[in-house]
């Protein structure tokens, strides 16, 4: 009997150990719920900036939103794999990521994520080693940080029943997995999403600066406030049956007919080309664009100015789409890409236009063929032909550091011209350059920078070897023009940047003049999207200077410069930027010089934004 009475006591010893351990265990796992979503959280946005400082930091109230989706996430990962060490491991090395790969995309390309990115992934993969992929000191330490959290999770026990246990367990956690979901998509979504959310707490929702939106909103509740923006909604009033009829009361082109005198059209979208001096003022050891700047002070047959892009750093294409299309990003998803979401088809643009009245139309761009899936929408464009790296690579270029030189290219444009003398047709060529992509670092053996800022003793060369890139532009493109010059045939050529370089690769240029990128004003901020224009012809046609437009109506100037007939969408653009000379996806400028941002502009610009969504989304063939 002792014996009995030992052990039943042993046992119960045992069990309320037992209890006090699952006790201890279930505890400590609620602990674990409740803050390990809120430390991943936290370390994630820390790899940006200090998510806790007063001016760039996540406010309370926004920041508990944040959390609210990072509890909901481990909540249904939890559910779903019914270890709560499993959930938090899994949710860790996610955000992780997310937070490594947003430090990366913002250094490299100036702003931060967004939902259209997914679109870019395969051309962003495609320059991804052309870059400098060191660390910082904030980025070591939140590595660090999360290694220590993922240490700590040896003592998160939690678990729940496992599936195999029995169907009421299955179907427990298969109810508590989608609970989960169904809570995210109808009541959290709507929530960030609303209008009335963002009012009530005062959250910033400038859309034209989405890494300012995601510093001070936290990455999640940003990038799902701008999922709403993944698609194009028809403007209210719109009637696809009134801009047809408004299109073909305006279309005065049809009869059309190219022959001798018709001039050859060459046009070159710069990669990275521009001038910093918008930015303030500075001085250099020699002019960095020395035939640009005599352009701009009044040369013969010459139309010179500033374009304002609607990207800033990268985006390339959405200035190719803007210029051939005579569209404006200002109407679309914010960071969308047009050429990979909104291009599917045949659509009306430049080379189709100037194919159908006769043009021999080529694209050109030195590098990789998928890249923002040219060689898909190019033919879509309407170009005859399309020439990429593969095609530059059995023409012996010469190469500036890692890229095909803009000398090279120009020369092959002569070559191009040359070989279609023969073919009795005009000659359309739209290229687009490679040679001054970003990075700015590194040593190379072709590549000698020769430019330095007077009064700036920086370490980081960025914007010298930026600079010394773009005298490198401004000498080919001098000869070209030298070339062209002794052509009898008539020819217009047309010169812009698709965008400005990266806020880091100018910032010496603001602090010489006293300010910080990330302190610029909105009037400031647009300076950063402005880029120079050159249309020079080797006839007569009346000079201009001091110019300002925007993208999408550049290309109509090429057109009137060159005396083709403007279509029906172009001579609605043409009227229409009489009023609004400057439109992108930043701001609009009124002809007398008010500038708001876009989502500010109010209905003033509804009659565009409806004939575009016609033009886009309703029709493709208004001019025949």
């Amino acid at each position: 009997m002792t014996s009995l009475a030992v052990k039943k006591k042993i046992r119960t010893l045992k069990s309320k150990n037992n209890e006090k351990d699952n006790t201890s265990k279930n505890l400590i796992g609620m602990l674990y719920l409740i803050f390990g979503p809120i430390v991943i959280f936290y370390l994630s946005e820390w790899f940006q900036r200090d998510p806790f400082d007063a001016k760039w930091g996540v406010k309370a109230p926004l920041a508990f939103f944040n959390i609210i989706f990072f509890w909901l996430l481990a909540l249904l990962l939890f559910s779903l794999l019914g270890s709560l060490r499993k959930a938090l491991t899994t949710e860790g090395v996610i955000f992780f990521l997310i937070g490594l790969m947003e430090y990366y995309v913002t250094k490299f390309r100036g702003n931060t994520l967004v939902p259209w990115d997914i679109f870019s992934f395969r051309t962003a993969a495609s320059v991804a080693g052309n870059y400098n992929y060191s660390l910082e000191h904030r980025q070591i330490a939140a590595i660090l940080l999360f290694v220590v959290f993922f240490a700590s999770l040896y003592f998160c026990n939690l678990k729940l029943p496992s599936w195999k246990k029995s169907k009421k367990v299955i179907v427990a956690r298969l109810i508590s997995a989608v609970a989960v979901v169904l809570v995210f998509l109808t009541i959290y979504v709507p929530f960030v999403q609303s209008e009335k959310t963002i009012s009530t707490y005062r959250i910033y929702d400038k859309l034209f600066t989405p890494t300012t939106m995601t510093w001070k909103d936290g990455t999640v509740f940003a990038f799902i406030y701008d999922m709403q923006f993944l698609t194009v909604e028809k403007p209210i009033g719109y009637s696809a049956s009134n801009e047809a009829n408004a299109l073909k009361n305006d279309w005065n082109g049809g009869n059309t007919v190219v022959d001798s005198k018709t001039p050859n059209i060459i046009v070159i979208m710069c990669e990275a080309f521009a001038d910093p001096a918008v930015l303030g003022d500075f001085s250099t050891n020699k002019d960095y664009m020395p035939f640009i700047h005599s352009l701009q002070n009044g040369a013969e047959n010459t139309i010179t100015g500033y374009m304002s892009a609607s990207v800033l750093g990268g985006n390339t294409p959405n200035t190719e789409f803007e210029f051939l299309t005579g569209n404006t990003m200002g109407f679309l998803p914010e960071g969308s890409i047009a050429f990979q979401q909104f291009i599917n088809g045949e659509i009306d643009a430049m080379p189709s236009y100037l194919k159908k009245i006769g043009y021999d139309t080529l694209g050109m761009h030195p590098y990789k063929a998928k890249g923002w899936d040219r060689n898909r929408v190019y033919p879509l464009l309407g170009f005859d032909n399309s020439h990429f790296v593969d095609y530059f690579e059995t023409k012996n270029p010469t190469y500036i550091r890692d890229y095909v030189s803009d000398e090279s290219l120009f020369t092959q444009i002569e070559k191009e011209y040359e070989e279609r003398k023969s073919y009795g047709k005009p000659f359309f060529s739209f290229n687009v350059t490679m040679q001054n992509h970003s990075e700015y670092t590194g040593e190379y053996d072709n590549f000698h920078p020769d430019i330095t800022i007077d009064g700036y003793d920086g370490k980081d060369t960025r914007i010298t070897n930026y600079l010394s890139l773009e005298r490198l532009t401004d000498d080919a493109f001098k000869n070209l023009i030298d070339y062209f010059s002794n052509e009898d045939e008539p020819t217009v050529i047309v010169f812009f940047g698709d965008h400005q370089a990266n806020d880091y690769v100018v910032e010496p240029i603001l602090n010489l003049n006293g300010k910080k990128g990330k302190d610029l004003n909105f009037e400031e901020r647009t300076l950063r999207y402005k880029v120079p224009f050159v249309i020079w012809a080797n006839y007569d046609i009346e000079e201009a200077s001091g110019v300002e437009t925007s993208a999408n109506y550049l290309g109509n100037m090429t057109l009137k410069a060159a005396g083709i007939p403007l279509t029906g969408y172009r001579a609605f653009l043409d009227d229409f930027s009489k009023k609004y000379p400057v439109v992108t996806a930043i701001h609009a400028v009124s002809e007398n010089g008010t500038d708001t941002s876009i989502s500010d502009a109010g209905n003033a610009l509804d009659d565009y934004r409806k004939m575009q969504y016609y033009e886009l989304f309703d029709d493709h063939d208004d001019f025949e």
